[in-house]
């Protein structure tokens, strides 16, 4: 049986997938990451060097465990954090020194189709809401109705409003603000099902399952609706970001992301016009290994 590996250098994370197909299907065999946070500090619009270093150990780590699984080379994408970065051919030339490893740095609308080819078989629509940036496609690969990648995502929103790790309720509101503005051109959903992908979908699938350990097969299909979109997102603001590490089901270094993750959240549905979102715990992972087998 052959075995792939593939990687994505997100703003907040990497991860790690190992897989291998059957009858057309991709079968994810193992799933981890790293938290890298690529885009921290990027006020001025390049990659720290210690976001570097975090990113190489983190890469180096990947190869082992592909190693270990006998999966092909690994293959690593990036995404918003590294697109946007001034200096991200100095991030890939240190990749590839350090770690032996070409970065295919995909578009914000090659990310969205990623997203969208991974989650969703046939007609629907997909909401990724990572850390630099949030992805919204609708329609199918071959009739694609509405594509869009937003300059708004978990980390950008940590960092402009820095006062949501002490529950300041201007934070939120003016995060709120700004999704309202980014997001008012998304579809209506009509005749087809929005599916939620990415670390914020999860973690919040994650949260409203209480899940003491991180399941993908239980995260997997689970619908969050607009009411219990709305009662986690009033939880997580009237909390702070030490209080936020209590939280069963949520990972501690996420405890300062996820509560602008649920905002964007809640926005985005209500842009859609969505009474629900169905989790899916495949994503740009899946997509991007289709991808590269010529699969879509």
């Amino acid at each position: 049986m052959t075995r792939y590996a593939v990687a994505d250098i997100g703003t907040n994370s990497a991860r790690l997938m190992i897989a291998h197909i059957e009858n057309g299907v991709i079968i994810a065999d193992h799933k981890t990451l790293r938290y890298v946070r690529v885009g921290e500090g990027m006020g001025e619009g390049r990659i720290a060097a210690a976001a570097m270093q975090r990113t190489v150990q983190a890469l180096t780590e990947f190869k082992m465990i592909s190693g270990e699984y006998g999966a092909e080379p690994l293959c690593c994408f990036a995404t918003s954090a590294v697109r946007d970065a001034k200096n991200k051919d100095e991030f890939i030339s240190h990749i590839q020194s350090e770690c032996g490893l070409e970065i295919d740095i995909v578009s914000g609308d090659k990310e969205a189709m990623l997203g969208f080819a991974g989650a969703v078989n046939g007609v629907g629509g997909i909401f990724d809401i990572g850390g630099g940036s949030t992805e919204v496609m609708t329609g199918s690969l071959n009739d694609i109705r509405f594509r869009q990648s937003f300059k708004i995502g978990t980390v950008r929103c940590h960092t402009q409003f820095p006062g949501g790790d002490d529950a300041d309720p201007r934070a939120f509101e003016q995060a709120h603000a700004l999704a309202v503005k980014m997001f008012c051109q998304i579809p209506k959903q009509q005749g087809f099902q929005y599916t939620g992908i990415g670390g914020t979908a999860t973690a919040l699938a994650a949260i409203d399952l209480g899940l003491a350990a991180y399941d993908g097969a239980r995260v997997q299909g689970h619908v969050i609706s607009i009411d219990k979109a709305h009662a986690l997102c009033h939880m997580l603001k009237s909390k702070t970001k030490q209080q936020r590490k209590e939280l069963m089901g949520l990972e501690d270094k996420k405890a300062d992301v996820i509560v602008f993750g649920a905002i964007l959240f809640v926005e985005l549905l209500k842009a859609a016009d969505a009474k629900s979102v169905v989790i899916s715990d495949s994503d740009n992972l899946e997509g991007y290994l289709k991808y590269r087998l010529g699969l879509v």
